[in-house]
């Protein structure tokens, strides 16, 4: 991970906390969620990419339907977490281009 690649996650609102070889990338999503991933600083941007085309949006809305009246703050609507979903893989997959148009 380089300066440059730090400066487009904070540009499009993703925090990164660092761990030695790691990295946690982490965003609030629209309903509130808050979401992240780690991925390994040596690799950044393909690593990235690998996870936003890896991540499946019904799986993590199914998740979380499960979880509706047992864990505080997830929304009841079935709709909202899979519009929340939905909303993720779109932030990852805007913030796997900007890396990948810019990074290189």
């Amino acid at each position: 991970m380089n300066n440059k690649q730090r400066k487009i996650c904070n540009k499009l609102g993703w925090i990164l906390r660092e761990d030695g070889e790691y990295v946690d990338v982490c965003q609030c999503s629209p309903a509130g969620e808050d979401f992240f991933f780690t991925v390994e600083k040596r690799n950044f941007a393909q690593e990235i990419d690998q996870y936003a085309d890896d991540f499946d949006a019904d799986e993590h809305a199914e998740m979380w339907v499960g979880c509706r009246n047992t864990v505080r703050g997830v929304p009841q609507s079935i709709r909202t977490l899979i519009d929340d979903a939905n909303a993720i893989q779109e932030m990852l997959y805007k913030l796997a281009r900007a890396l990948n148009e810019r990074s290189y």
